[in-house]
């Protein structure tokens, strides 16, 4: 089951891409950096805990992106291409109810 998700690391982007996302668990803890207790600014005026966190999530977006891209696409008849789906389209004579 494992080996046919997205996760097994049959390519090399993702085997790259699911270092990354490991090294991202490891890196999203500040401590591991030594950046909580700073009091180091960035530009002048932004705490550099603070662009660490933003930096780190809009990387964790572009990582995000590329798992998109990634991805296998489903199998047809997953998400509802109207194959085997029954009609709810009432004609206006089952409305009234006069069968005619």
């Amino acid at each position: 089951m494992f080996r046919e998700s997205f996760w097994w690391p049959d390519e090399p982007r993702r085997a790259l891409v699911l270092l990354v996302i490991l090294a991202m668990v490891v890196l999203h803890q500040s401590e591991v950096v030594g950046i909580v207790d700073s009091d180091t600014l960035v530009f002048g005026w932004l705490p550099i805990q603070i662009a660490y966190d933003a930096m780190f999530n809009l990387f964790g977006v572009v990582v995000l992106y590329a798992m998109y891209r990634l991805a296998p696409e489903p199998p047809t008849g997953v998400f509802g291409d109207g194959a085997g789906s029954e009609t709810t389209t009432e004609t206006a004579s089952e409305v009234t109810g006069d069968g005619r």
